[in-house]
């Protein structure tokens, strides 16, 4: 009977072990996917505002060709 308790004890210790190394990598990887995020939207920002001042340039440039 302890030797079937120590073993359901050790199996526990492991699968404690175990889950905290999951939860660690889990915290990693929402980081890592924090930080992709960020960058994309980043990148996403600045390629829209690059394409936002190009068109008020076309606009402004049309308006100058007008008058």
């Amino acid at each position: 009977m302890e030797r079937l308790n120590l073993i359901e004890l050790s199996e526990m210790q492991q699968y404690k072990k175990e889950n905290e190394n999951y939860q660690k990598e889990n915290e990693r990887l929402r980081e890592f996917s924090l930080e992709l995020f960020k960058e994309g939207f980043k990148l996403g920002f600045e390629k829209g505002c690059i394409a936002a001042r190009e068109k008020r340039e076309k606009i402004e440039s049309e308006i100058i060709y007008e008058d």
